[in-house]
């Protein structure tokens, strides 16, 4: 037996703008924060892998001598082990793991992907190899994504395994650390479970897709990264056009996102004009991509009303947690959200995956 046990610590993330884009090649900027998983990991004599889920109450073992069948879709920690294994990442004797928490569920914080990029890096451990940062990222994303045919993107990885603010360029796949400085955030969580997460991102990746290509057919050039919202809206007035309304919340995100990057690359940028961003972005994500619910409009509600300078849903809608950007009325805000039912959480800007020995 080789190895010494270890933890990994990989953080959850709020999508500052760019939500719903990073699946369609449209740029994102996110925030690692200080919500994350951990897991302990304990050297076996043995080529098992036996793991206790601790929130969960769960428990799974398999061994490391062939691929892992699946006990049901969406199996992370086991499809880590198996696209680690494709790429030649493969421990030499099995694996004691403990898995807990403090990233809500299913609420729109990337609890899976954060999952599956500790789960990554634990792996590449237990192989006594070293893996890149851009690896760690596109290979949890293969893990949680592609292994399982959904229709997610990159950014929810990039966030964890860099950490801090990042812009990321979906185009080429470039990730650039921002020096914006912007304090605590509360997170608002409406208690909402969502019905179909993937589900959701699918109806909207597939629809604004065929939207595409109804442009494309009227604007031959048409450039979903480039071409101005003016030209796309055009079209639309004209009688024969079909509808083409969550294209164009697309492109209207996209342009939010251009006018946010200049704000946070800049180490202290205006409050107020974040705060206003964050809210025309929550518009579009509310209004045309019909993402909120009553309850956490309630809750954005009062969290405007004591302070909040800029709100929005997190993730893929539909339930789930908001965003409250308040600098110095963090306290006031959580009392304002817990006053409409709902949970709140202060949190902070945090740093990307880590891996520490016991």
């Amino acid at each position: 037996m080789t190895g010494h046990p270890f933890r990994v610590r990989a953080p959850g993330r709020v999508c500052l703008f760019g939500e719903h884009s990073d699946y369609l090649g449209l740029d994102v900027i996110a925030a690692a924060i200080d919500m994350e998983i951990e897991i302990t990991a304990e050297p076996r004599t043995d080529s098992e892998v036996h793991i206790i889920y601790s929130d969960l109450g769960e428990e799974d073992t398999f061994t490391l001598e062939s691929e892992i069948a699946y006990r049901n879709h969406r199996d992370y920690i086991r499809s880590a082990f198996n696209v680690m294994a494709r790429k030649g990442f493969q421990p030499l004797h099995g694996w004691n793991l403990q898995i807990k928490g403090t990233i809500p569920i299913a609420a729109g914080l990337s609890s899976s992907s954060a999952l599956t990029v500790g789960a990554v890096m634990a792996i590449a451990k237990m192989s006594g190899r070293k893996i890149a940062e851009g690896d760690t990222a596109l290979t949890a994303y293969d893990a949680e994504v592609r292994e399982f045919g959904e229709s997610g993107g990159m950014m929810d990885h990039y966030a964890s395994v860099y950490g801090g603010i990042i812009h990321v360029d979906m185009e080429k796949g470039h990730v650039t650390k921002l020096p914006a400085k912007l304090g605590s955030l509360v997170i608002g969580d409406s208690g909402e479970k969502k019905r179909d997460t993937v589900g959701d991102l699918r109806f909207i990746r597939t629809s604004v897709e065929r939207e595409y290509q109804v442009i494309s057919e009227r604007i031959g050039s048409f450039n979903r990264r480039t071409t101005s919202l003016d030209e796309v809206a055009a079209i639309r007035n004209r009688k024969s056009a079909t509808e083409l309304g969550m294209a164009e919340a697309t492109l209207r995100n996209r342009d939010l996102t251009s006018r946010a990057l200049d704000l946070l690359s800049s180490e202290n940028p205006n409050p107020k004009e974040i705060g206003l961003l964050l809210n025309a972005h929550h518009e579009v994500l509310r209004d045309e991509l019909d993402r909120s619910t009553p309850k956490i409009e309630r809750m954005i509600a009062a969290a405007r009303e004591v302070g909040a300078l800029g709100c929005k849903i997190n993730g893929s809608g539909g339930g789930g947690t908001m965003m409250a950007y308040c600098p110095e009325r963090e306290r006031e805000v959580v009392r304002a959200i817990k006053d409409e039912g709902g949970k709140a959480y202060i949190a902070k800007v945090g740093s990307g995956v880590t891996i520490t020995r016991e």
